[in-house]
């Protein structure tokens, strides 16, 4: 948790009330790689932040896997809120590697800004549109890339916008991604597309 605290008191002058109240607000978790969890049960009360890591968000759809987002250090762990509201996808949190979130519970965070002082409300709130703001950036850019960029384009794309994602996730989970078929990556990857 100790990521999160120093995070925030380069915003926040904590006091010890504040910190205690913060550490019970938010828990920690690890998990292992291969670690799976129901993203429906679980981000429709809570928030998921990687402190360090990496995952990813898949659902099944006619059988098949497709993996709408992926989350690496200090990113938030994503997913639209269809996904979350028709129970007709099994979507699920995947873990590339041994990571550390912290789980925020909504419920828990609203009162907490409730209760709190306005300038530190306002800066917590600060934090959470900043970081949607630049959410909802990525997501504009993956949809256009998915609208204007060829097959070997889209992989450009990923390799800038996550340099090390060849290390953490597997060409199967990047081809659903990037909505081609492992074929074609293969053939990106040796120059023969």
């Amino acid at each position: 948790m100790i990521d999160l605290i120093s995070e925030l008191k380069q915003h926040i002058d904590l006091t010890p009330e504040l910190e205690k109240a913060i550490y019970n607000l938010v828990s920690e978790r690890s998990y292992r790689k291969g670690d799976t969890i129901s993203a429906i049960a679980d981000m429709r009360s809570n928030i998921f932040f990687m402190l360090s890591g990496s995952a990813r968000v898949f659902y099944m759809a006619r059988g098949k896997e497709h993996t709408y987002s992926f989350a690496f250090d200090a990113e938030a762990i994503s997913m639209p809120q269809a996904l979350i509201s028709d129970q007709s996808y099994v979507t699920t949190i995947e873990f590339l590697e041994p990571s550390r979130v912290v789980i925020v519970p909504l419920e828990k965070l609203q009162t907490a800004i409730r209760n709190c002082e306005p300038t530190v409300a306002a800066i917590i709130i600060d934090k959470f549109i900043n970081s949607m703001h630049k959410h909802v950036i990525q997501l504009e850019e993956r949809i256009l890339m998915h609208q204007t960029c060829s097959a070997p384009e889209k992989f450009q794309w990923l390799l800038k916008r996550y340099p090390k994602i060849l290390e953490r996730a597997n060409l199967t989970q990047i081809a659903s991604y990037l909505g081609i078929t492992k074929e074609t990556l293969y053939r990106i990857r040796n120059g023969k597309y």
